[in-house]
């Protein structure tokens, strides 16, 4: 059972990152589409609209320390994300509707916040809302998979993407669902925690390999190994009754994991390589990293 310290901190830190993920979500599958499918369009704004005020909600809520350790943590904004967006706007002549700076100023200024009664009535509002919101863009994702296989409507990424895209709000959900009922962390749950974020980059570094510019074979080289050991190290996890032993092994990995992705997504700045997707698909990839590293150090303290 988690207390109300608890509830107040780790809903905020799944809404500032799966909130904001779930709108850089749905500028994705706007620009997937032809015209002709506008309302396809439509409905991803809106519902990165909704997203976009779910984590409105999650800085207004926001204490001064939470604010400084997803700050520091990368778990929001990364030092890339304002570039890439602006990049995103430029190449595909979209409104990324830019509120990065005022976000900063807000998170940098925040105060104390007490944790009374009247405060958690408004995040559990705020849970519940963010469910819903969850599971529309799940059902979201399942209508246009199922559209794609009939070929009742065509997008520019792969249909496999948008799997993945509802994979991770699957998680997001989960970990909602954990927190109304006031479940703490037990060891089951961080073991399969561990195990859905080590699936989630093993399916988000092959895409990159996918959506990569086919002349560079030795970044596409280098991004198979960690396909491989992504893959070798969830196996790992599954025999595994005790996961404490692959702690270790697992924050190695992805730190260094971590250390390729910001070198791609400087040279992707600099023009020197490129990708069949919005500039935003590689940020994102990059805060589910910090996110995932950021779980890893919470998991030592249990």
């Amino acid at each position: 059972m988690i207390d109300n310290k608890e509830i107040y901190e780790e809903s905020l830190v799944n809404h500032i990152y799966f909130a904001s993920t779930i709108r850089y979500f749905c500028t994705i599958i706007g620009l997937t589409f032809y015209k002709n499918n506008q309302d396809y369009i439509d409905r991803a704004i809106a519902i990165g609209r909704r997203a976009t005020g779910i984590t409105d909600l999650t800085i207004k809520y926001m204490n001064n320390k939470l604010a400084k350790d997803t700050m520091e943590a990368s778990v929001y904004i990364t030092p890339y994300t304002k570039e890439i967006d602006l990049l995103t706007e430029k190449l595909f002549s979209v409104n990324m509707e830019l509120q990065i700076d005022e976000d900063l100023k807000i998170l940098n200024s925040r105060g104390d916040v007490v944790i009374n009664n009247d405060l958690m009535f408004k995040i559990d509002n705020l849970n519940n809302q963010a469910l819903i919101l969850a599971n529309d863009f799940k059902s979201f994702c399942i209508e246009i998979i199922d559209k794609l296989k009939k070929q009742e409507l065509f997008s520019y990424i792969y249909p496999a993407f948008f799997n993945y895209m509802y994979d991770e709000i699957s998680v997001y959900v989960r970990d909602i669902e954990r927190i109304l009922s006031k479940k703490d962390y037990n060891d089951f749950y961080l073991r399969e925690f561990v195990y859905y974020f080590n699936e989630l980059l093993m399916e988000s570094t092959t895409f990159i390999r996918g959506f990569l510019d086919t002349t560079h074979q030795d970044l596409y080289d280098r991004l198979s190994i960690y396909i491989d050991s992504f893959k070798n190290l969830t196996i790992k996890y599954l025999k595994n009754n005790d996961d404490s032993s692959l702690r270790g092994e697992t924050e190695e990995l992805v730190l260094n994991y971590k250390k390729l992705l910001v070198e791609i997504i400087e040279n992707l700045l600099a023009s020197k390589i490129y990708f069949i997707t919005p500039p935003v698909t590689l940020d994102n990839f990059l805060t589910n990293v910090n996110v995932y590293i950021y779980l890893l150090q919470k998991i030592k303290s249990v």
